[in-house]
């Protein structure tokens, strides 16, 4: 049997932030204060203060649900963020804490199962769903764009077109060390160009694909399988990866002991997603374990995979150690954690050496209530708990789903129906402008060409101008009728992939031309057409390695006159 152990780099140009490095003393000497005031031991605060803490709603001022919440991240335990795909009465977007609560941020860039990844204090990416304008089934692909926040706005969104080689897989992980270093992935690729999963990689100038979407990179390894989570702890990036079968994996695995994680090494030398292997491997097949959930504060990375969907396994527990990824034994003797349970979320808690756990079992119900347990440093599992307690004075709000913890004593849990839970006490308000900024702008991007107004002016070159001094004698008749544009009613779609058909409508005989540029350059356009007055369209086979970034209507009328 082969094993490879990564070595961990040194932690060299590690970005700062409350879930990398070090914690603000600030932090702990507040909580250490609140336990003394209550006369709690730590263990017991925990069980203790979870507690509701939800946005108001506008113009009602009470709390409401704000729909699907794919992550909450925080840089600080005043400066955080969460993502929501909405609801019936909630914009899918962003809503900010500052330390005093939870507050509309974004009502963009939103989406299911979206993601957060900080690259500094005012600076962040999103995974987000499709901005509207393609054919998408009535709704907006999932998950499947970037969005860049910085300073209060989105300073460029990132996207392709649906239905083309270089299309954008759908992603569920994100993680940076800093400005110029940040990994999306997701989905694994579907075999035609390269093998591996789906990744994209910011260098602080562009963001690549990795594998490349349309070009062979053999020289890139990459095990043929999904990603679930992204982290970064001491100066490297890891992944881990769901086993599923049909995989393509690499010779050097054993069918019963597979690669569960990756070690991501993309500078000094080729980039590669180096396989690392746990020693004995886990004590079932792999494929019955949903994909590893990550969570490190700077010290404790930790993995924990729940039962995959279908299977009755017990979940397992591993911890990032000097050779690698070692299994943790866990100490449950009150059988907290039982066979075909589930994780929902995950976050180590800075400071105690251990990590909270969120839960669901397999008869758990959208409005079941939600689990947690604490996860000690030696594996022992905590009393399970169910949120919200008997003295919150809400109903339950469905299992538990992402968790963060970004100081001692300072968590968060939210559930599935929308609802937050906070661990500790509250904090003073951060005045950051950028953190209170309302940001309702997305930037276009490359999904979709932009086609600029093509309706004509009114024709007023008839019409005398009285250019004299005197007061215009005021006449009792009625006014001109204005010529109605002689186009109207534009509507844009991909078909087949990569044709783009456009409709409209002809208030009059016309010439008609679609053409189409990059940068300037025609990179296609249709025949002349004279086209009679109706409903009309036409059709453009696009290439996809010369996207266009223009789009040219063109439209001459013919004799006759608009009816």
């Amino acid at each position: 049997m082969i094993r490879v152990f990564a070595l961990i780099p040194s932690p060299v140009g590690v970005f700062p932030r409350y879930r990398g490095d070090k914690v603000d003393s600030a932090w702990v000497l507040l909580l250490l204060t609140a336990l003394a005031l209550f006369g709690a031991s730590p263990a017991v605060a925990r069980a203790a203060e979870w507690r509701s803490q939800q946005p108001v709603a506008s113009g009602i001022g009470v709390p409401t649900t704000i729909g699907e919440i794919g992550d909450v991240e925080f840089y600080a335990p005043d400066r955080g963020m969460l993502i929501t795909a909405g609801n019936e009465g909630v914009t899918p977007g962003l809503f900010a804490f500052d330390g005093s609560g939870w507050y509309r941020y974004s009502t963009v860039c939103g989406g299911h199962e979206g993601r957060i990844a900080y690259a500094g204090p005012n600076d962040f990416w999103t995974i987000s769903d499709q901005q509207a304008g393609q054919e998408t089934g009535g709704a907006a692909a999932a998950h499947i764009s970037l969005c860049h926040f910085v300073n209060g706005a989105v300073i460029a969104s990132y996207a392709q077109p649906l239905g083309v080689p270089g299309s954008y897989l759908p992603m569920t992980a994100a993680a940076c060390a800093g400005p110029s270093d940040c990994w999306f992935a997701g989905e694994r690729l579907p075999g035609s160009t390269n093998v591996g999963a789906f990744h994209l990689h910011w260098d602080g100038a562009t963001v690549t694909p990795i594998p490349s979407l349309t070009e062979s990179q053999a020289e890139i390894e990459d095990p043929g399988r999904s990603v679930s989570a992204l982290a970064y702890q001491g100066g490297a990036f890891y992944e881990s990866v769901a086993v599923r079968k049909g995989d393509d994996p690499l010779e050097e695995e054993a069918e019963t002991e597979p690669s569960l994680l990756h070690q991501i090494f993309s500078g000094g030398g080729p980039l590669s997603f180096v396989p690392l292997y746990l020693e004995g491997g886990p004590l079932v097949a792999p494929d019955q374990y949903e994909g590893l959930h990550l969570s490190g504060d700077g010290e404790e990375l930790w993995a924990l995979a729940g039962a995959a969907e279908t299977s009755s396994v017990t979940p397992i527990a591993l911890r990032l150690g000097e050779a690698g990824f070692e299994s943790v034994a866990l100490q449950d003797p009150e059988a907290v954690f039982q066979p075909g349970d589930r994780v929902g979320g995950l976050a180590a808690e800075p400071g105690s050496g251990g990590a909270w756990v969120g839960f669901r079992r397999q008869n758990d119900f959208p409005g079941s209530e939600a689990r947690l347990a604490f996860l000690g440093p030696e594996g022992e599992v905590g009393r399970s708990q169910l949120l919200p307690g008997p003295g919150g004075g809400i109903g339950p709000k469905g299992p538990a789903g992402p968790l963060a913890c970004p100081a001692p004593g300072q968590c968060w849990l939210a559930t599935e129906q929308g609802w937050l839970f906070h661990l500790g006490p509250d904090l003073p308000r951060n005045p950051d402008p950028a953190l209170h900024a309302l940001v309702t702008f997305r930037p276009p991007d490359a999904s979709l060409p932009a086609v600029p107004p093509t309706s004509l002016p009114i024709d007023d070159s008839g019409v005398e101008t009285d250019n004299s001094q005197e007061t215009p004698e005021i006449l009792e008749e009625p006014l001109p009728k204005r010529k109605p544009a002689i186009l109207s009613g534009i509507k844009q779609r991909i078909v087949a992939g990569h044709v783009l058909e456009m409709s409209f409508l002809l208030r009059a005989k016309a010439q008609v031309q679609l053409v189409a540029k990059l940068k300037g350059k025609v990179v296609a356009k249709t025949p002349q057409y004279t086209m009679a007055k109706g409903k009309r369209s036409l059709r453009l086979p696009l290439d996809p390695r010369r996207w266009p970034t223009k789009l040219d209507l063109r439209v001459q009328a013919l004799k006759g006159k608009a009816k």
